[in-house]
């Protein structure tokens, strides 16, 4: 992973089959994903509605696991030189705060790279 300004962070990624990340957010940043070979999956989610969204000490964000679960809100699939956007404070534009990345393919590793912006 290249650090970069403390501004942007450009990583590169190889999966073996069926690994993938946590359900993760990317808060104000912006994430560009380009798959170089394989199959990505991506799924978005919404923030639980009766869930807390900040703590009352700090104000940071937070989830509730025995509450309600995230909502699946759409599932999408990119393959050689597909590109999606992530930035989670722009629902209203249909992008999700919430999402999780997966190799799909049972028999191919996937690499991917991923530039994050502040």
């Amino acid at each position: 992973m290249d650090v970069g300004n403390d501004r942007f962070n450009l990583m590169a990624l190889c999966w073996g089959e069926g690994h993938g990340s946590s359900v993760h957010d990317h808060s104000d940043a912006h994430c560009f994903v380009k798959v170089l070979d394989g199959q990505l999956k991506e799924t978005m989610y919404d923030w639980p509605a009766s869930a807390p969204t900040q703590s009352a000490d700090t104000g940071d964000a937070y989830a509730v696991p025995d509450q309600e679960p995230l909502r699946e809100t759409a599932v999408n699939y990119y393959d050689k030189d597909g590109v999606t956007y992530i930035n989670g404070l722009h629902a209203a534009f249909c992008l999700r705060p919430w999402t999780r990345l997966l190799n799909q393919g049972y028999l191919q590793k996937l690499s991917f790279l991923s530039i994050n912006a502040q």
